[in-house]
């Protein structure tokens, strides 16, 4: 029994500082969409239901309801995991979305729950808008604490190539708060791009900035290898990751795997899993 409480002890303060430390950002660098971290999470730019985890945007585009579901096992740490749901709504006013994330081990859980309206605005240009609750358990004081926090993001569709994102998380600085600990949520801005020199090929970047952090270069590429098969490499930095995956996608089904090696941590594998209505 002992060991079992030092064991879980430990993984609580492993994810508590991973999560809280200025080398990981909550929110803007949700590692959610097996598809989008292997492409170095650099998705600002491209359309997907995890979009309302990276640019609300983006989901103004689904003409057919979408869900999807992660699932990630970070760093290989046994009984630490992170799941999340998406849901996309298209109405002939606007596109509404639910996302939901979990992430966390025993004792210590992160909780996400965003409410999004996407809207095109002419053929090139759309927005949207997300509400979040966030939501942390303090196992020191058997209790949970949260705040709301708002998030947006525009997409330009220049060319019928090339596709511009800008997104913003948090800007009203929300933070939260226990008795021992108060963690501002992270500013930050995304802007990137998705280009398509052929009907089989993406290539992706994207470069972000959270208050007090460093600047964050990615950069990913998919090619269409053979039918519905889809291979996968990315890279990004500070601090550096590794990524690489698989995915498959027809008309209405869509499963894809990633593996992401952070140069501290070590890997992170994951699946996610699509489906249109």
């Amino acid at each position: 029994m002992k060991g079992f409480i030092i064991k879980i002890s430990l993984l609580t303060f492993a994810t508590f500082f991973i999560f809280f430390s200025k080398s990981y950002s909550i929110g803007d660098d949700a590692q959610v969409g097996a598809r989008e971290v292997s492409l170095g999470n650099a998705s600002v730019a491209i359309i997907s239901p995890f979009s309302v985890f990276h640019n609300q945007a983006s989901l103004s585009h689904f003409k057919h309801i979408a869900v999807a579901i992660d699932y990630r096992q970070p760093y290989l740490i046994e009984g630490f995991a992170s799941k999340a749901l998406a849901l996309v709504i298209p109405t002939p006013l606007s596109n509404f979305a639910i996302g939901i994330q979990q992430k966390g081990v025993s004792g210590y859980n992160e909780s996400r729950f965003g409410f999004t309206m996407a809207r095109s605005f002419g053929e090139r240009f759309s927005a949207g808008i997300q509400f979040n609750y966030f939501m942390a358990d303090f196992p020191e004081q058997g209790s949970s604490r949260g705040t709301f926090l708002i998030e947006f993001g525009v997409l330009i569709q220049t060319t019928n190539n090339l596709t511009i994102g800008f997104h913003i998380f948090n800007p009203s600085r929300a933070s939260i708060e226990s008795l021992n600990l108060k963690s501002n949520l992270p500013v930050c801005a995304t802007g990137g791009i998705a280009l398509n020199p052929s009907a089989n090929l993406v290539f992706v970047s994207a470069i972000a900035y959270c208050v007090d952090n460093p600047l964050n270069i990615r950069m990913g590429i998919e090619y269409q290898f053979f039918d519905c098969f889809f291979l996968r490499g990315g890279l990004s930095g500070k601090p550096i990751r590794h990524s690489a995956g698989l995915g498959y996608k027809n008309r209405n089904f869509g499963v894809d795997f990633a593996i992401v090696h952070h140069e501290t941590l070590g890997y992170t594998p994951s699946i996610s899993l699509a489906l249109n209505l």
